[in-house]
């Protein structure tokens, strides 16, 4: 964390910055309560102060460094009993943390056919800004330069990327089918190289949840923002008010008004996830991530999003369905029932427990996949789900309360919007 002195001068650029962009004090409206500007603020740096609490995950967990490709080389099931929510048990993983504060990153990917691989890169402000892979860019490989606005790209010939912020995450994912195919990804994963990657790096914030629900939860979005988004500036004369990019000291009244307003918009947060409600009990994000354009000001959904599950998929990529359900039953997929996919699209079904956790069991049984599933004569399909091995396609439960994850990738972005699975129907 910065000290408070650099903290303390960070406020005050913030605010001649603000100035500079048309936001003096004297501008701020103030006829609005703090507690209503404190309520909109909270929904707008929710996700950001989630994606603070991942990353300090991974750096802890995985040792990910800024500037650094840092690549998961266990197999996906490995992580079958880890304290790891709603793992991806297709798929191995990595990431890379880019810091252009100093200048450009650029990032070397190889070229892969042979398999789904995706890159998904997220800004600071949570938006699915970019994305390479099988779909994205038909898996081929080359350079490609992330820099900030107004930044001087390196004349190498790569493809460069904008990136709004001084950072970003890129979540790598490559799927696998079994463990002979490990030494392959390997070789993928040691090719995902960083070149030109200027250092040193500027220190990250540290996550503190007391403070990130208080109303120093804007030293969040005055450490992570180094310029007022240039399509917020409105936005951000309100928020001037409670401390973002402004150097304001608050009483102990103006505080507590502050804090109505934090706890109001968590509740409307999680309410508005419960909206994310499709249908047949399951719960749906398609329409929740993705650019900034594509989110168009919808900081609520956003903000649903990130409590739904961070990081998740714009939905030409991929889509989440979860039911929260309990005991032994069946789905029954009719023919056109299915998840609505492209020609390349895939899905998956997996089983987690009331925690969204996955643990062993003594049939390995986690995760049925397109390729792995036995359709019936008129293409309907049947999952049976149950403590006990069954014929057809079969998932592990040991009974009681579960969740149950379908990942519909590469679907058709036009007909997955409006998709519903059909309900898991218990057993009497």
């Amino acid at each position: 964390m910065k000290t408070k002195t650099l903290q303390t001068s960070l406020a005050t650029i913030f605010a001649v910055f603000l100035c500079a962009c048309g936001v003096s004090r004297q501008e701020v409206p103030q006829g609005e309560s703090l507690q209503d500007i404190a309520h909109d603020a909270f929904i707008y740096a929710y996700p950001m102060m989630e994606q603070v609490k991942t990353v300090n995950g991974m750096q802890k967990f995985m040792g990910t460094e800024f500037n650094k490709v840092t690549m998961n080389p266990k197999l996906p099931w490995e992580n079958v009993g880890q304290p790891i929510v709603a793992p991806n048990l297709t798929s191995m993983t990595g990431g890379v943390l880019l810091d252009l504060t100093q200048g450009p990153v650029t990032l070397e990917i190889p070229e892969v056919k042979d398999r789904y691989i995706v890159y998904q890169c997220i800004d600071v402000f949570t938006h699915n800004f970019y994305y390479l892979g099988a779909r994205a860019n038909q898996g081929e490989g080359g350079q490609f330069v992330f820099h900030m606005k107004g930044q001087k790209v390196p004349e190498i010939g790569a493809t460069p990327v904008e990136v709004e912020g001084d950072h970003a995450i890129i979540v790598v994912r490559i799927d696998i089918s079994n463990a002979e195919e490990q030494a392959r990804v390997h070789e993928i994963q040691d090719s995902i190289t960083l070149i030109d990657a200027p250092t040193p790096v500027r220190t990250y914030p540290v996550y503190d949840k007391g403070k990130a629900f208080s109303p120093d939860f804007v030293d969040y979005v005055n450490e992570l923002l180094t310029e007022v988004p240039a399509s917020e500036t409105a936005l951000f004369k309100r928020f001037a008010r409670i401390g973002i990019m402004s150097d304001v000291s608050l009483s102990d009244a103006e505080r507590a008004e502050v804090q109505t307003g934090i706890d109001a918009a968590f509740e409307k947060i999680k309410a508005e996830s419960n909206n994310l409600i499709i249908g047949n009990g399951y719960l749906g994000a398609t329409e929740v991530f993705g650019t900034r354009e594509f989110l168009n000001g919808n900081y609520l959904g956003r903000a649903a999003g990130a409590h739904f599950g961070l990081w998740g998929n714009s939905k030409e990529e991929a889509n989440y369905f979860m039911a929260f359900t309990e005991g032994a039953g069946q789905i029954v997929f009719g023919p056109d029932d299915l998840p609505p996919l492209t020609d390349i699209g895939f899905w998956s079904i997996t089983v987690h427990d009331e925690n969204v956790l996955v643990h062993a069991n003594e049939y390995d049984s986690y995760v049925l996949t397109t390729d792995k599933m036995v359709f019936e004569n008129d293409g309907s399909l049947i999952i049976t789900i149950s403590s006990e091995p069954e014929d057809g396609n079969w998932l592990y439960t040991p009974g009681g309360k579960m969740a149950i994850l379908i990942r519909a990738y590469q679907a058709d972005p036009e007909r997955i919007s409006s998709y519903i699975p059909p309900a898991f129907e218990p057993r009497n």
